[in-house]
């Protein structure tokens, strides 16, 4: 029998309805849950992550990161909530990114860093946060931090909604070799393909180069 045209958009509605519903962590239906362990097995110590501090920034890199997540931690599994730990050098960046399954909320512990997210109307929503200072990266929407000393590092802990928010770095989809085409950017951009190919020579295959007081750090920066 053929669904009429009401019908149909009735379940589309409806069919949209339950994916909003469910497009969050799920509640969860036990206490806790403990992924590969029975309950004679657990003990306190499975619900303690040890040094989510411990972070070295490699060379040559702006940023470096240690997450609590349920990849990482089995005990926030079904909980909804996860940590990461964010050390930044000396004009260090956290590379600007999304998290798509996760709002964040960052404390900076120490030092200086200079944050904002564009909302989808393409407006920026940018300050300065220091040691104490807290800031809140509504879910899905593109975001940055940036140390804004040349000289000393920054620290900062973000905590999310979420046992698993992903990160996806915007500069890593668009110029690493297994990201988007030059052919597809070439149009989005309206540039050369010369130009975007120059981009991606020089753009580091980790997608997190460190900055200098030239680019975006120190007395040059303009940090509101």
């Amino acid at each position: 029998m053929a669904i009429s045209y009401r019908a149909g958009l009735a379940l589309l509605v409806l069919a949209a309805a339950v994916l909003m519903a469910s497009a969050a962590d799920p509640d969860p239906l036990a206490d806790f849950l403990l992924p590969g362990l029975t309950g004679a097995e657990v003990t306190g110590a499975n619900f303690a992550f040890r040094r989510l501090d411990n972070v070295t920034v490699p060379p040559g890199q702006g940023s470096a990161t240690k997450s609590a997540n349920a990849a990482t931690f089995p005990a926030v599994t079904s909980q909804g909530v996860s940590y990461t730990f964010i050390d930044y050098a000396p004009c260090g960046q956290n590379p600007i990114h999304t998290h798509p399954r996760g709002t964040e909320l960052l404390f900076v512990v120490v030092g200086q860093l200079y944050v904002g997210f564009v909302d989808t109307n393409n407006t920026l929503y940018a300050t300065t946060l220091n040691a104490g200072d807290v800031f809140v990266f509504p879910r899905g929407l593109i975001h940055f931090q940036q140390n804004t000393s040349p000289r000393k590092p920054a620290k900062a802990l973000a905590a999310f909604n979420s046992q698993n928010p992903g990160t996806q770095r915007i500069g890593s989809a668009l110029f690493l070799p297994t990201g988007i085409p030059t052919s597809i950017e070439q149009v989005a951009f309206n540039a050369k393909a010369s130009t975007i190919e120059a981009i991606k020579q020089n753009f580091p295959p980790s997608g997190n180069a460190v900055g200098t007081e030239k680019t975006g750090c120190g007395p040059s920066g303009f940090f509101p």
